[in-house]
């Protein structure tokens, strides 16, 4: 058994809600593979984000005292007890660090706000494939393959990667060359990655089969 210091656990402790918050936040992101060490930073950055916080709160007397944290510059909490109310006040403020970071990212804003302001053109997001899709919602969609056939319908499920597209399309249609269509049964079409989709055409929200086709 490893020899656990009363200060070991004290450091846990603190950075165990940074882990939470960083959680919290992915859930909002597409998979993505860091290092050990981008997700050891993420966890400490959080770990100080929710101290800062949460003491900031206590001094501004925003938090109940049984829950409050020592002022920014104090002695860290000493004894099982107050241990306890520290990681219990970490936890609560580091829900909502994690939650609003999360919104924040998946939606896009920092990077929209960025834009606004003339400082870059650049977005989060990983590629061209998951802006689009991300902007333009709900569109029915002529999805061209390689192989020279067209679908249309409506995406419901899309990937992350335009490196590897692949969709879901609900209410779709197989076009002919004469311009018909042939409804495709059931629920829809799950157009995979071995289709090769040479390009995707995005037709608005309104209407139905006959225009977007």
């Amino acid at each position: 058994m490893p020899d656990w210091s009363y200060e070991s656990v004290r450091v846990l402790v603190t950075l165990l809600p940074g882990f939470l918050s960083l959680k919290i936040k992915d859930f909002f992101l597409p998979p993505l593979r860091s290092s050990p060490f981008e997700q050891s930073l993420g966890i400490v950055a959080f770990a100080v984000a929710n101290y800062v916080i949460t003491a900031t709160a206590t001094k501004l007397v925003l938090v109940p005292g049984w829950l409050s944290l020592p002022e920014l510059g104090a002695a860290p909490p000493a004894g099982p007890s107050a241990l306890l109310q520290h990681l219990y006040a970490l936890s609560i403020f580091s829900l909502g660090t994690g939650l609003v970071a999360g919104l924040i990212v998946g939606h896009d804003l920092h990077y929209r706000l960025a834009r606004g302001l003339r400082l870059t053109n650049r977005t989060g997001r990983q590629d061209v494939w998951q802006d689009t899709f991300a902007e333009y919602t709900g569109n029915w969609l002529v999805v061209h393959l390689a192989d020279e056939r067209r679908i249309v319908g409506w995406a419901q499920f899309f990937s992350d990667h335009g490196g590897r597209p692949s969709l879901f399309l609900r209410q779709a249609s197989w076009v002919e060359d004469d311009g018909t269509m042939s409804a495709v049964g059931g629920e829809g079409l799950l157009v995979c990655q071995s289709a090769e989709v040479k390009y995707v055409e995005f037709r608005g929200t309104e209407g139905g089969l006959d225009e977007a086709a």
